[in-house]
């Protein structure tokens, strides 16, 4: 009966040990698996963090060069755009200039020209009629009117002191007219042919004497 009594309490005393070993043993298991999960719980968001970190790095520093390569290619453009449109205003306006003084030189030379045949004739007091003097440089401005088409000029008539404003005027007009009339008989298109009368206000040589009386009765041709 003893002997029974000390086998009951060691069978029940192994099995006592075995459960508390196995609690024991679950225990640890389950610790190690917890550890283990946030371990790797930690690691995927450290790795998800830096992911995101990159990433989003990467895109703006991608972002800020496409920007400032975009602005840069933007700027250059414009002012590629600007120099090339200064360019053209200052080549335009360096041409009209030179347009300009080429025209001026031309005239000036056409001036010089006419004045060597002879831009001038002159008439007695008080009268438009033409004479062989003034019919010979008439003759002389036609032929180089004839020559230089694309000249147009102005007969301007004069007069001396003597007489009224009125008169003069008139009488200006008459030689004016009679010069005029010379050169379209010589064949200038009378297109390229203006007439004016100053009358007395425009002498070309002061005096009131007959030395500047006949040099101030004329009509005298000037290139337009």
């Amino acid at each position: 009966m003893l002997h029974r009594l000390i086998a009951l309490v060691a069978v029940a005393f192994f099995i006592a040990a075995c459960e508390t070993a196995s609690q024991t043993t679950a225990d640890s298991s389950g610790e190690s698996s917890s550890s283990t999960a946030a371990s790797s719980a930690s690691t995927t968001s450290s790795a998800g963090s830096s992911g995101s970190s990159g990433s989003s790095g990467s895109s703006a520093s991608t972002g800020s060069s496409a920007s400032s390569g975009s602005s840069a290619s933007s700027g250059s453009s414009g002012s590629s755009g600007s120099s090339g449109s200064s360019g053209s205003s200052g080549s335009s306006g360096s041409s009209g200039g030179s347009s300009a003084s080429s025209a001026a030189s031309d005239k000036a030379s056409a001036e010089e020209a006419l004045a060597a045949i002879g831009n001038t004739v002159y008439f007695a007091f008080d009268s438009s009629a033409l004479t062989a003097d003034t019919e010979g440089t008439l003759m002389r401005q036609a032929a180089f009117l004839n020559a230089n088409p694309a000249l147009t000029v102005t007969i301007e008539g004069h007069c001396d002191e003597r007489g009224t404003r009125e008169y003069n005027l008139a009488l200006g007009e008459r030689r004016a007219t009679a010069a005029r009339d010379f050169l379209l008989a010589q064949g200038v298109d009378p297109a390229r042919l203006r007439t004016i009368s100053y009358g007395k206000e425009r002498p070309a040589v002061a005096g009131s004497n007959e030395g500047a009386w006949a040099k101030n009765r004329r009509a005298a041709t000037v290139i337009n």
